[in-house]
């Protein structure tokens, strides 16, 4: 094996999927006016998943209502965390898969590491470490403060969605493929 540089290498993935997700709200949910879409991105990241890369992009769209308190607001293409977590640029079946094979089949970190180096995912022992400690995350019960931001957010947008489900989907895709081998 030869011996990886320090720093973090630019990754370049010429045949990478691209994936762009808008909004789904097409109207807001307080004044009922129909968005207007904005020009900028609020994600746009490189995500190494277990099947290939992709690039994903995230739309955001606004209130338009200059009368309403909601008027400016952005509402994010909440779509794109069923790829990836915010700022990870792995995918969630790579998550999925860490958590799986450290837990149910009591593998190593560095195991786990290398046996996705060489499936073509470029990723190094501490980023697994990362990833696994966020999949015990999803395990694991919301502290007092996090309940409490989400109380109050909740509140202020009239609801929440949650993205565990994209991380349940992703690990049933996978369980699926090993109990085929």
């Amino acid at each position: 094996m030869t011996k990886q540089p320090r720093h973090r290498p630019r990754r370049v993935f010429e045949n990478a999927e691209r994936v762009i997700i808008e909004c789904d709200l097409r109207e807001c949910p307080h004044c009922g006016q129909t968005f207007k879409p904005r020009n900028t991105w609020h994600m746009r990241k490189m995500v190494q998943t277990l099947k290939w890369p992709v690039i994903v992009g995230g739309k955001t769209r606004e209130c338009a209502n200059p009368d309403w308190s909601h008027s400016g607001k952005h509402y994010y293409a909440s779509r794109a965390l069923m790829i990836s977590l915010p700022k990870s640029t792995y995918g969630l079946d790579v998550l999925a898969y860490i958590g799986w094979r450290h837990e149910h089949e009591h593998k190593q970190l560095v195991e786990i590491q290398r046996e996705l180096n060489q499936g073509g995912i470029l990723i190094n022992e501490r980023n697994t470490g990362k990833l696994y400690r966020q999949f015990l995350a999803f395990l694991g019960e919301l502290s007092e403060a996090t309940q409490q931001k989400l109380e109050k957010t909740s509140r202020e947008h009239g609801g929440l969605m949650w993205a565990i489900a994209a991380l349940g989907s992703h690990m049933n895709e996978y369980f699926s493929d090993v109990h085929q081998c």
